[in-house]
């Protein structure tokens, strides 16, 4: 086996290879790798909350003692967070096995998979080696031509839809829809947030009915469509649960039980808790709302939240968005209802595209709040004038990029599996 710093050396070498939406090159890798999980395989896509769905998800099989392999991204902090096993980062040794064996795939092909793909590929090979029950596999964008599109899925299910990432997937919702909607396996359930917009719905019915891939040697045929109206005003936690529900009837080859209440999972970023590491130091709440849509569920959530009805501060950062002032005005209407002592402006860092800069957000919100405002471009600054600041009787949001927050918790020093686990 190669040695890890090799594997490490090489998957972060894939990086510069960009990303790359298409099958062919995957499936051919995970026929070369020979990796066929016998899981329950549950794939997920969605442009918000399909995250929190497969947290959800998996706390749920826990309670029931079904083992499980999640796969998502990005990770937070460590690699190992992108697959893990009953809610726990997978260990470094078990994914180096697993990335070496793709590494040997990648060479062997000429060196044309992306990181994406890899991470993909090792999940499949750990979810083979540790014969787990159910697989969860969450897209990493779209659905039709995402990598986790080659792997055979017992059951497909679509989160809430918005406009996101326009420039690849379409500029309607009837785009979005018809890219998500192409996970639908012939003869297979796909569960189905119901989207309010018509076009968005009458897409996903049309992939539906003609679902399958010729070119992964799919029939083509009908998906069995089962449609939930979300509540509204719900969050997207509410919103998981009640697809939980949904889907749970379809898992009756993997587990008999009745579906278990899960009150709360602790789903690492996502309205995630923390405390600084001295005792006189603020209380964190970390929540990456990363797009509008996201920002809006968010922020309804937040206005009900016991630790912002004291004293509290804000940080804030996200990455390039295609309307800035869409993005904020949630969170500006959260700041008139509860408003915070200070803000401090940070860039997102080691994301897959740079941080909007300090100075873009203060020319956004410069006219229109009237606390204060700081700038530390990099977020371990942000966090140590924080803390420096406030005592353990406020609160810091951290709202923003999924990677900000990586960066926040790497700057408490919140690294390890007890806070990066999902249970």
């Amino acid at each position: 086996m190669a040695e890890t710093s090799g594997v490490r050396a090489w998957l972060a070498a894939t990086k510069t290879r960009g990303m790359s939406l298409g099958l062919a090159t995957t499936s051919a890798a995970l026929n070369a790798l020979g990796s066929r999980p016998t899981a329950f395989t549950v794939h997920v896509a969605g442009s918000n909350g399909k995250g929190t769905f497969c947290a959800t998800l998996g706390a749920a099989l826990q309670r029931v003692d079904v083992s499980t392999l999640m796969f998502t991204s990005p990770h937070l902090v460590r690699l190992e967070e992108r697959i893990r096993i009953n809610g726990v980062p997978v260990s470094p040794a078990t994914l180096d096995e697993a990335l070496t064996r793709v590494m040997a795939v990648d060479e062997a092909m000429n060196g044309v998979l992306t990181f994406f793909e890899s991470t993909f590929l090792a999940a499949m090979c750990v979810a083979e080696t540790m014969e787990v029950e159910v697989l969860i596999l969450e897209t990493g964008l779209g659905g039709r031509l995402d990598a986790t599109r080659c792997a055979p899925a017992d059951l497909s299910v679509i989160t809430s839809l918005s406009l996101e990432h326009t420039d690849i997937l379409g500029p309607t919702l009837r785009h979005i829809a018809m890219e998500k909607g192409a996970i639908a396996r012939p003869g297979r359930p796909l569960v189905v947030q119901t989207p309010a917009d018509l076009n968005a719905r009458q897409a996903i019915e049309a992939c539906a009915a003609n679902a399958g891939h010729t070119d992964l040697n799919e029939p083509v045929g009908p998906a069995q469509v089962h449609w939930v109206v979300p509540v509204a005003g719900e969050g997207y936690r509410a919103q998981a649960k009640a697809l939980v529900k949904a889907v749970w009837p379809h898992l009756g080859t993997v587990t008999k039980a009745p579906v278990p209440e899960v009150e709360t999972v602790r789903w690492p970023a996502r309205m995630q808790r923390i405390r600084s590491a001295r005792p006189d130091e603020p209380h964190w709440l970390l929540e990456g709302a990363h797009n509008p849509s996201g920002m809006a569920k968010a922020c309804e959530e937040l206005a009900e939240h016991p630790l912002l009805q004291g004293p509290w501060a804000l940080l804030f950062g996200t990455t390039p968005q295609s309307d800035l002032r869409t993005m904020v005005q949630p969170l500006l209407d959260l700041m008139k209802r509860h408003p915070p002592s200070f803000i401090v402006l940070t860039e997102p860092q080691e994301g897959r595209y740079p941080g909007v800069p300090c100075a873009t957000w203060l020319e956004v919100l410069t006219p229109v709040v009237n606390a204060p405002i700081v700038t530390h471009p990099l977020p371990a600054d942000a966090v140590a004038h924080l803390n420096a600041q406030l005592d353990d009787g406020a609160t810091v949001l951290s709202i923003g990029s999924l990677y900000m927050q990586g960066n926040v918790l790497t700057a408490l020093g919140a690294t390890s599996d007890k806070h990066l686990t999902v249970r």
